[in-house]
């Protein structure tokens, strides 16, 4: 029973502590008198001559819902009031596949200044990102039991996959505008993990006999974790080996990245842009664990590595029944079965959740610009891509007001709106890529909200201003650099 409990809050603890998505598009990627839209791309041209924000620069929570919908598994009274729960109904409506995902970004320190020969930048973020997925047959068996499941050609499937990632980010950047027309910008990532968590394997079998109803189980788990603290696993009883807080584990797993971006201007009204962020790796190599469970040769009940229960004889039942056996034993025999344990791992490298994107874009007027954006995404539980539309207007050099449309897979009605002004040199941004979903919550599939503070100074720049290849660079007046 141990055992069951075990493997219970394992699989719990993927479920409710990921609720939510790590692909995050937003408003303020597209925002042109903004410093922050260089964190969707290195070369993002970046106009004013510097800026720092401290601790409230960048908040950014995103949280996804692909598959269930409150509305979906409720019934409904004439005044709108639920009145039951419907699960086949709402079974029937998740997708095969299903995500909750979330996004978590907090920036610590930023800061960015203009040289005569580009664009520096450092900042210290610390960011949590976490994907569960879940396949719709696992909700059927739980709706349902294991008699809609019959024959080898139709069994009851369990199929999760989790990812689950916290760590600190100190970065260093630097973007120069090459000519008139092409930027080029790179961001050199030091990363310190703080936790993580994902499964290599975590799926089930249930096989039905259609005619003796004889249950066929086979499959197994996986799952590699790295926290704070170090976890035992002893005579089926999980613990942390000592509990207090040390600080100093929290640097302890060491990791690297690049971002990389380009843009190029092909005429005055018609541009491009391409970056790749977040290519690197983790090394997890401090109170590492491995979670396994899987079937086992433990008697007469295992067949081909799987373990098959033909069910209880009549007088097993009848004993039940009168009391006359323990029920549990029976369930503990069954248990010998599933091999659960956990092991100490001497470390394990993991990739960052690479994001790609690709834009075109077009300027209207010099104030007014309209883009294309397609993105993908690696949340290490399959790759997620996206379509983005958006305008944005910029004004006085120091106002943007941007508009989103997004499409996702599971997730189309995606329409955001971010505010950015900069007054007196403190610059105000508020964004989010799906507004109407803070109206209806529970039934929509993606919230996000972004907002900052950051100050700035000095002279604004044109692209023109920065060229840093020239052919007469001695001509170059550095006294502009000397603010």
């Amino acid at each position: 029973m141990k055992k069951i409990r075990i493997i219970a809050l394992l699989l719990m603890t993927g479920v409710f502590s990921a609720m939510t998505m790590a692909q995050n598009i937003s408003p303020v990627d597209f925002m042109r008198n903004n410093p922050r839209a260089n964190f969707a791309n290195p070369a993002s041209f970046t106009s004013v001559f510097g800026y720092f924000d401290l601790a409230l620069g960048g908040i950014n929570v995103t949280a996804q819902n692909i598959g269930f919908k409150y509305d979906n598994f409720a019934q409904f009274n004439a005044a709108g009031q639920p009145v039951a729960i419907n699960l086949n109904q709402g079974v029937a409506s998740l997708r095969n596949t299903n995500y909750l995902n979330t996004f978590l970004n907090f920036d610590i320190f930023n800061c960015g200044r203009q040289t005569r020969y580009g664009y520096f930048t450092y900042s210290h973020r610390i960011r949590e990102m976490e994907t569960f997925r879940y396949n719709k047959g696992m909700m059927e068996l739980l709706a349902n039991g294991n008699g809609s499941f019959l024959g080898t050609d139709h069994p009851a499937t369990v199929d999760l996959g989790v990812a689950l990632r916290a760590y600190q980010e100190f970065n260093f950047g630097y973007q120069m505008c090459l000519t008139e027309n092409l930027n080029i910008g790179a961001r050199v990532k030091f990363i310190m993990g703080l936790a993580d968590a994902k499964s290599k394997s975590f799926n089930m079998q249930l096989v039905t006999d259609p005619q003796t109803y004889a249950l066929s189980v086979s499959g197994g788990v996986d799952v590699r974790t790295t926290l704070p603290y170090e976890l035992s696993l002893e005579q089926g009883h999980l613990s942390v080996v000592d509990s207090r807080f040390n600080i100093a584990n929290l640097f302890k797993n060491y990791g690297a990245g690049i971002d990389l971006g380009a843009e190029y201007r092909i005429n005055d009204q018609f541009g491009v842009a391409a970056s790749i962020n977040d290519l690197g790796f983790i090394n997890w190599n401090h109170f590492s664990t491995r979670f396994y469970a899987g079937v086992e040769n433990s008697g007469s009940y295992y067949q081909n590595g799987a373990l098959v229960f033909q069910g209880l004889s009549s007088s097993q039942v009848n004993d039940l029944i009168n009391g006359n056996a323990d029920f549990s034993g029976y369930i503990d025999s069954l248990i010998r079965y599933f091999n659960i344990g956990a092991e100490t791992m001497p470390g394990y490298t993991s990739g960052l959740n690479t994001t790609m994107m690709v834009r075109g874009y077009y300027d209207l007027t010099p104030q007014h610009r309209f883009s294309a954006q397609l993105t993908g995404y690696a949340s290490g539980v399959g790759f997620r891509p996206a379509m983005t539309l958006a305008y944005v207007g910029s004004f006085l050099n120091n106002f943007d007001v941007v508009t989103t449309y997004t499409m996702m897979k599971g997730s189309y009605g995606n329409l955001g709106i971010g505010l950015s002004a900069n007054l007196g040199g403190s610059l105000f941004y508020i964004a989010s890529n799906n507004v109407f979903g803070f109206f209806n919550p529970v039934n929509t599939s993606n919230l996000n909200i972004q907002f900052g503070i950051t100050f700035t100074s000095g002279y604004r720049y044109d692209r023109s201003d920065r060229i840093v290849i020239k052919e007469k660079a001695e001509e170059v007046d550095d006294s502009e650099f000397d603010e």
